[in-house]
C-alpha cells in the first residue's frame, strides 16, 4: 500500500504542480493581454489624437487669413486712432461754440445786432481764447447790458468793452458800433508737470 500512496500522492503533486503552472500560464497570458490592449489603447488614443492635430492644423491655416485682416484693421484702428480724438475734440468743441451762440441769440438786448464775431489771436497758448465779437446798438444802455448778460455765461470770462462809437445812419437815429472781447475758460493750454523723483 505504501507503493500506492506515493503514485497517489505523485499524481496530486503533478496535479497541483500543473495547475500551478496553468495559473502562472493564465496569469501571464492576461499580462500580456493587458499590455497589449493598453499598447492598442495607446495607439487609438494617438491616432485620434493625431487626427485631432491635423484637424486643428487646417484650421489654423484657413483661419490665417482672418488672423492678417484682423492684425491690419488693428494696425489701421491705430492709425486712425488720432484722427478720431481729433474729431471727438473738435465735436466738444462745436458743441461749446454752438452753446456759446445760442446763449447770444437769446441774450441780445432789443436793438442790438451782431455784425462779426471771431476768436482773437494769441501769442501765448497759456492764455485763454478770446472771441470778440463786434455789432451795433441803438443805446449804450444795451451794451452795457451785452456785457452783463455775457458775464452770466458759465463758458465766458474777462468780458471787457474795448470801444463803442457813435455812428449815424442815413435816414435814422444815431446808433453805436461797439465790440466786445471775453476770455474763453477752459481753452487755456495747462502744460504736465512731471514728477521728478530725486535718486538717493
Amino acid at each position: 500500500m505504501a507503493v500506492i500512496n506515493l503514485i497517489e500522492q505523485e499524481q496530486n503533486t503533478r496535479r497541483t504542480l500543473e495547475r500551478k503552472v496553468r495559473l502562472i500560464g493564465l496569469s501571464w497570458f492576461g499580462v500580456v493581454a493587458f499590455a497589449g490592449l493598453v499598447w492598442a489603447g495607446s495607439m487609438v488614443y494617438l491616432g485620434i489624437m493625431g487626427a485631432q492635430l491635423a484637424r486643428t492644423q487646417q484650421e489654423i491655416q484657413k483661419l490665417q487669413p482672418a488672423v492678417k485682416q484682423l492684425q491690419q484693421a488693428r494696425a489701421e484702428l491705430g492709425a486712425l486712432q488720432p484722427m478720431v480724438t481729433t474729431l471727438q475734440d473738435a465735436r466738444k468743441e462745436t458743441g461749446r461754440w454752438r452753446y456759446l451762440f445760442q446763449h447770444l441769440s437769446m441774450q441780445m438786448p432789443e436793438g442790438s445786432y451782431l455784425t462779426n464775431a471771431e476768436l482773437g489771436k494769441r501769442s501765448d497758448p497759456k492764455q485763454p481764447m478770446e472771441i470778440v465779437l463786434r455789432g451795433i446798438s441803438r443805446t449804450q444802455e444795451n451794451v452795457g447790458l451785452l456785457m452783463l448778460r455775457l458775464n452770466q455765461h458759465p463758458e465766458l470770462e474777462a468780458i471787457r468793452l474795448d470801444y463803442t462809437q457813435e455812428r449815424t445812419m442815413s435816414d435814422g437815429p444815431p446808433v453805436y458800433e461797439f465790440q466786445v472781447t471775453a476770455q474763453v475758460k477752459g481753452t487755456a493750454v495747462v502744460e504736465k508737470k512731471e514728477e521728478k523723483t530725486s535718486g538717493s
